[in-house]
């Protein structure tokens, strides 16, 4: 039951792990973007090859939106116990590429 109440738990605040989402993207496009301009390279290959061929910012929101868009409609095909876990599942790595992002900016 352990497992059970921490899906219940992060059923309660699915709309936080959306804003998170949102806070996330920002947060990772604005750092990568600010990056890149330092001279820094992307090191995500597939993104690394869409920022070449469109440019860094419209790749960044592409590839970001597409993933906030697949998110989205699984959401709706979840079952409810594990609907939270997809935005959780979408905002950990980009909450980790924005401290990344920012250690190696910022120091």
């Amino acid at each position: 039951m352990l497992f059970s109440d921490a899906l219940d738990a992060l059923a309660r605040r699915e709309r936080t792990l959306w804003t998170a989402v949102a806070v996330t993207y920002v947060l990772d496009v604005a750092l990568t973007a600010y990056g890149l301009s330092l001279g820094f390279e992307e090191a995500n290959p597939i993104a690394r090859a869409t920022m070449l061929a469109v440019g860094p910012l419209p790749a960044m929101i592409a590839l970001k939106t597409a993933v906030v868009g697949v998110a989205a409609v699984f959401t709706r095909y979840a079952p409810p116990g594990g609907r939270p876990l997809i935005p959780l599942a979408v905002a950990m790595p980009w909450a980790v590429a924005s401290v990344s992002n920012s250690v190696l900016i910022f120091g």
